[in-house]
């Protein structure tokens, strides 16, 4: 993307990781309405199932099969196996957890992976990262609130999910200097459809055809998005796209009205609030450094 730059570029950038956003919390809050009549784990199959079908059209599109080039097989693997599990948490979690709390809590991504960061890929962090890192974590008690009453598993299970996806981006980082991003992609996506495969002995009803077709449409608007977000870097620098990553946490207090009239609480505000400030910090501090300031 040579010749998009400036403040196109920027503004394309932000665009694309705004929508991808958008669809993300979309996607979610109808897998959510559609977990009350069928299965989780059919939901898992069938949405990964279509995402694999948007995924072999683009690589296709983008350079085709010649393109996917495997070396480490072994991290391979282990970042399959670890989208899967992800994707089975945040699906578990999603089914009881509020769309605007379970958005919050995948917010605490980046913080792990500050704190990850020294142990795994031999990064240094400072003590202002490290005082952003330990007030997130705090804010995220705002979050889960365990004097609220409710179930407290469901948060504990929607925790886990930044954890999980900090190893993802880890396992990211090292592969993207062996591997191709398509067969990055593709092992991962096949891994996902294996998954949503075995979670169907758990239970199964058969769609009707406005069920496919929402299993379809869920599908091949997380493909979307996913590219959608692969892009918002092309155009887009780092230091100016990531920030609106952000802005999910609005898209998700809306579709959560809109879907299931819910309002979320004023601890789960402040506790977003809290996070994402620690995290957009962290964020600042990476790009001053990288700066040499």
């Amino acid at each position: 993307m040579a010749g998009v730059s400036g403040l196109a570029g920027s503004t394309k950038g932000i665009l694309c990781i705004l929508g991808s956003g958008a669809i993300f919390s979309f996607t979610d809050a109808v897998s959510k309405v559609m977990m009350d009549d069928y299965p989780v784990g059919e939901v898992i199959f069938f949405r990964s199932m279509f995402v694999l079908i948007f995924a072999i059209g683009a690589i296709q599109f983008r350079g085709g099969w010649r393109e996917l080039k495997v070396v480490d097989w072994r991290r391979q693997a282990a970042r399959g196996v670890n989208i899967a599990i992800t994707g089975m948490c945040f699906m578990f979690a999603l089914k009881r957890v509020p769309l605007a709390d379970m958005t919050a809590m995948v917010f605490l991504g980046p913080l792990i992976l500050t704190a990850l960061a020294p142990y795994f890929l031999g990064e240094k962090v400072g003590w202002r990262r490290w005082t952003a890192v330990v007030i997130g974590f705090g804010g995220v008690v705002f979050i889960v609130d365990p004097s609220g009453g409710g179930p407290l598993w469901p948060l504990l299970l929607a925790a886990c999910v930044p954890f999980l996806t900090s190893t993802r981006d880890i396992l990211t980082r090292k592969l993207g200097k062996t591997d191709s991003a398509n067969a990055t992609v593709l092992i991962s996506t096949i891994c996902t459809v294996v998954a949503g495969a075995a979670l169907l002995s758990l239970g199964w009803v058969t769609p009707d055809l406005y069920g496919m077709a929402l299993f379809a449409l869920t599908g091949t608007l997380q493909g979307v998005a996913q590219f959608m977000t692969v892009y918002a870097f092309v155009y887009g620098e780092a230091v100016v796209v990531t920030p609106f990553r952000y802005f999910m946490i609005i898209w998700a207090t809306m579709y959560g009205y809109l879907f299931f009239a819910h309002i979320p609480r004023t601890e789960t505000f402040i506790g977003a609030a809290i996070v994402s400030a620690s995290g957009l910090y962290i964020f600042y501090r990476e790009t001053r450094l990288k700066g040499g300031r």
